[in-house]
C-alpha cells in the first residue's frame, strides 16, 4: 500500500543517494542531450525533502503538493512532465490515505494520459513515458502477493533494456536520429535509479 508515511521515507532514502544518481543521469543525458538531467532531478529531490514533512496524510494531495515543489525546483522540460505527471496522478487518488495496487495502477494510466496530452509524446518515442507504462501494465497484471516496488522496477529495467537499441523520437535526443541507438534515455534511466535507491538498493 502506498501512503504519505512510505512516500516520505523513500524520499529520504533517495536523497541518501542522490549524488550518485545526479552523477550517472549526468552522464547519460551528455550523450543525448544538455547533461543536466541529474542536476535536474537532484533539484527536485531536494525540494520533495525540504517539504516532506508538510506533507498531508491524503496520498493524493501528497503527490499534487510533490508535482507543485517540482515545478517550482526546476524550468527544465523534463522538470514539467514529472511535475505534470505527479499532479495527475495525486488527482487521481485524493482522499485516499492508503493506495493499493490497482489504485497504483490508474495513477500510472493517469500520469501517462497528461505525460500524452501535454507533452505531445507517444508510446514508443524512447522517454519516459515508455517506463511508466511499462509499469503500469506490470503492476495490472501482479500477482497480489508479489512486491509491487519489486514489480516496477523489474518493469521499469526492461523497459530501458527494451529501448535502449531504439532511436530517440522525441526532444533534443531525436535530433541523434540513429546515433541515440545503444545509448539509453536519460528520463527511463532516471526511474530505475530511483526506485532502486527508493527501494534502499545500491545503484548498480
Amino acid at each position: 500500500m502506498l501512503t504519505t508515511a512510505a512516500l516520505v521515507a523513500s524520499i529520504g532514502r533517495i536523497a541518501g543517494t542522490l549524488q550518485e544518481i545526479r552523477d550517472r543521469l549526468n552522464d547519460a543525458d551528455s550523450k543525448l542531450g544538455d547533461g543536466d538531467t541529474g542536476m535536474t532531478v537532484a533539484r527536485m529531490i531536494e525540494a520533495l525533502q525540504a517539504g516532506a514533512a508538510e506533507l498531508p496524510p491524503d496520498v493524493g494531495a501528497a503527490l499534487v503538493q510533490c508535482g507543485r515543489a517540482c515545478s517550482r525546483a526546476t524550468g527544465s522540460s523534463f522538470g514539467a512532465v514529472v511535475a505534470m505527471a505527479l499532479s495527475a496522478a495525486g488527482r487521481a487518488t485524493r482522499g485516499q490515505e492508503a493506495v493499493d495496487r490497482a489504485g497504483q495502477a490508474a495513477m500510472l494510466a493517469a500520469a501517462a494520459a497528461i505525460i500524452q496530452e501535454r507533452s505531445g509524446a507517444t508510446p514508443g518515442d524512447k522517454t519516459v513515458l515508455d517506463s511508466i507504462l511499462a509499469i503500469q501494465e506490470a503492476l495490472s497484471g501482479a500477482a497480489t502477493a508479489a512486491s509491487l516496488r519489486g514489480v516496477a522496477l523489474d518493469a521499469a529495467e526492461s523497459a530501458l533494456e527494451r529501448f535502449r537499441g531504439r532511436e530517440a523520437r522525441l526532444g533534443r535526443a531525436r535530433m541523434y536520429g540513429a546515433k541515440s541507438m545503444g545509448l539509453d534515455d536519460p528520463g527511463m534511466l532516471a526511474v530505475c535509479l530511483i526506485l532502486k535507491a527508493a527501494g534502499e538498493q545500491a545503484i548498480a
